[in-house]
């Protein structure tokens, strides 16, 4: 294990000053004590694949390829010891993203097995994904996902059926209930491609598991990505982006520009048929995605780009779009596409930041000039973990904030005042806002998962995916709205912008 000591200086305007972490007594009564502390980044011996977890005992569960280069879901100790594979006998793949309820009975996790056409990874973004849940050690697999997709969940072509998608699924903290995003592509001539936020109960009778009661909290208008709950369980973070104005922020975001916000759905006001949402951080044109709260909920650490924005492609886009007020229709496909291929840019670099609640001011917490993707506290709030890269990951990494005890990681028992949020206004996007099928609340029957005929090896891990996606013909309908928006967008601001990242996305079959 290695360490890597990032500076635990802070640049921040505080009613003039410039104040660093814990230095000044002024920075500790107006900042959450995370937002000061040091943060100590170790960089582990073994490289866990994407989306790497803790269990309830301290063990990681990661996406990491078998000996078919077919994406599944291992367990292991931190230092990639006594790891094996739960999902390769068991559940056709690629499979992905998994993390353990509180319980520590079930594990949630994504999958493709059940659709033969599909594109992207499951769990991240895509196409194809259904929610699974499965026993610690494997046994047991069900998939939840069934009637609350298109079609009740049948499996679509090419050129047939919706394409559809289930994705970024998270516990609550009390393991009750589970959150995600779904979408569905539908032609443009209907309503084109719909992003929306789904919340279910998960239960369990008679050993069987279910997601019921299934319904929207967050209706469509643009793209979305849900993340983890908020340590109280009264509500969640998400990303969102869209047109030039958002029905969860008064202030117009601009079109096309990824901004962070938190969902309470329940506590004083608030109930998931009308939650309340909060804008995190500032309206400037860098792209904020992946996050989770610190446990007292004064502060979100957050994967951004702000540190290296000189001639990146992303920032390019969402600022001349800011500046000169352009906006367009169709954000839910036209998005679809910008948010594909906002990675694909080679200029895209990210890093983690944390952000205070209630001043608003941000910091930078890592050095790394990479892009970061998903990341989770350990249960008792003391280690993040992470990993670079996908399933064949090039490094893993574990921060955590230093100096802070129990008192600081005390969770509070209901969202702070400045979380509480305003009431989601639809009226704001106006055409922009999609109406489609909206499961709710409806429940999931779900289906008993047969194991691979011809399952391959766990080990040794493949170097490489072997499983290619297919993107569904109706996504490519999409890029032509795509292309004349953005060729709108610089004639309005002077600007030519290069599609190169679309090309590369539309490329990879």
């Amino acid at each position: 294990m290695s360490r890597i000591a990032f500076p635990a200086v802070v640049a921040l305007a505080l009613g003039g000053l410039m104040l660093g972490g814990w230095e000044f007594t002024e920075a500790r009564s107006q900042i959450g004590p995370y937002f000061g502390a040091p943060f100590e980044v170790d960089k582990l011996d073994y490289a866990f694949g994407q989306g790497a977890s803790w269990t309830q005992s301290g063990e990681v569960l990661s996406t990491q390829l078998d000996a078919a280069g077919i994406t599944q879901i291992y367990r292991a100790r931190e230092d990639g010891s006594e790891q094996r594979c739960l999902t390769c006998n068991t559940v056709a793949g690629p499979n992905g993203l998994a993390s353990e309820r509180p319980q520590g009975d079930w594990i949630l996790f994504h999958s493709y097995g059940q659709q033969t056409v599909h594109y992207g990874s499951p769990g991240f973004g895509g196409y194809g994904g259904d929610l699974y849940v499965m026993r610690p050690d494997g046994s047991s697999p069900y998939r939840l996902t069934t009637s609350s997709d298109p079609n009740d969940g049948a499996p679509y072509g090419v050129s047939t059926g919706v394409p559809y998608d289930n994705f970024h699924a998270y516990w609550s903290p009390n393991g009750r209930q589970v959150i995600w995003t779904h979408v569905e592509a539908h032609p443009l001539r209907d309503v084109g491609q719909t992003w929306s936020i789904l919340l279910a109960d998960f239960a369990v009778s008679s050993g069987r598991p279910a997601l019921e009661n299934v319904r929207v909290v967050g209706k469509p208008y643009g793209a979305y990505e849900t993340q983890p709950w908020s340590p109280d369980g009264e509500g969640f973070l998400f990303s969102a982006t869209g047109g030039l104005n958002s029905p969860y922020q008064s202030s117009p975001p601009g079109w096309g520009n990824m901004r962070l916000y938190y969902m309470r759905l329940y506590g004083e006001g608030a109930s998931p048929e009308n939650p309340r949402v909060t804008a995190i951080g500032d309206n400037a044109p860098f792209y904020e995605e992946q996050a989770i709260f610190t446990p007292d909920m004064k502060s979100v650490v957050v994967m951004s780009n702000r540190a290296a924005t000189f001639g990146s492609w992303y920032t390019a886009v969402a600022a001349a779009a800011q500046r000169t007020g352009f906006d367009a229709p169709d954000t839910g496909s036209t998005q679809t596409l910008q948010f594909l291929a906002d990675f694909l840019g080679t200029d895209f670099r990210a890093d983690l930041f944390a952000i205070d609640i209630e001043t608003g001011a941000i910091r930078r917490l890592t050095y790394l000039d990479q892009v970061i993707p998903e990341f989770y506290w350990d249960r008792r709030y003391r280690n993040i973990i992470w990993s670079l890269g996908g399933s064949f990951a090039s490094d893993t990494y574990v921060g955590r904030f230093q100096g802070l005890g129990l008192a600081e990681a005390r969770v509070p028992s209901h969202t702070p005042r400045a979380l509480r949020g305003d009431a989601v206004d639809m009226s704001r996007v106006g055409t922009q806002a999609q109406m489609v099928r909206a499961p709710g609340p409806t429940d999931d029957v779900a289906v008993a998962v047969s194991p691979p005929l011809s399952p391959a090896p766990a080990f040794p891990h493949a170097s490489e995916n072997s499983v290619g996606g297919v993107i569904p013909s109706v996504v490519y309908s999409y890029a032509g709205r795509w292309q004349s928006d953005l060729q709108a967008l610089g004639d309005a601001a002077n600007v030519t912008f290069t599609t190169d990242p679309l090309a590369r996305l539309l490329g990879q079959q």
